[in-house]
């Protein structure tokens, strides 16, 4: 009979450890945007954070661009960031993150639009971007964000952007320790396995 409440208890305890490990398992989060400018000569904008709750230092990373130029001229958009959108990281919280907390992570093909982008088809040109999945590692970030910036437009245009941003992570994270009450339900479920496995030996 104690083999049999003994195996029980292992079982419920690999089940508690499991619930604990997925707390640092993945995580997938999504957040879009958009930007205006009717006959306009700059035009910026961020998306919403993304908060993985969690510092990591591993994930993966899949941003889109919609851009939309209409002018009755070539126009051409510059930018003073690596690319006309740009994928943004924060070692804080996202509410906690400040204009200064934000940096770029360049170099990794997540920028997208390239630092200018010149119409050639008028009047309306329409073209997508897309990063594909892009494995980032050796950045610890907390939030993530999209910044789009076409800091001059010449001649004036009317453009339009939308924006995606997708990230997945997988720990390694903070392992995050259950709350006092979820800690209490853990010790009441073991102390009432361990009492019916008593109860059970007792009876004939």
């Amino acid at each position: 009979m104690r083999s049999k409440w003994t195996g029980r208890l292992a079982k419920f305890a690999a089940g508690t450890l499991g619930s604990l490990a997925l707390s640092t398992g993945a995580q997938a989060a999504f957040v879009t945007y958009s930007a205006s400018g009717i006959n306009a000569a700059s035009v910026a904008e961020t998306s919403a954070a993304i908060d993985l709750g969690n510092v990591f230092s591993s994930f993966t990373v899949s941003s889109t661009l919609g851009l939309t130029v209409s002018s009755a001229s070539a126009t051409t958009i510059t930018t003073s960031q690596e690319g006309l959108q740009i994928v943004q990281g924060c070692a804080l919280a996202a509410g906690s993150c400040g204009a200064g907390d934000w940096f770029d992570l360049t170099g990794l093909g997540l920028s997208l639009g390239g630092p200018s982008f010149t119409q050639t088809v008028i009047p309306t040109e329409v073209k997508p971007f897309s990063s594909g999945n892009v494995v980032v590692t050796g950045k610890s970030v907390e939030s993530l964000r999209l910044s789009w910036e076409a800091g001059s437009i010449s001649p004036a245009a009317s453009v339009a952007a939308t924006g995606s941003l997708s990230v997945t992570t997988e720990g390694p994270g903070p392992v995050q320790l259950p709350e006092p009450g979820t800690w209490a339900l853990m010790v009441a479920g073991i102390v009432g396995v361990v009492g019916v496995g008593r109860i059970a030996r007792r009876r004939p």
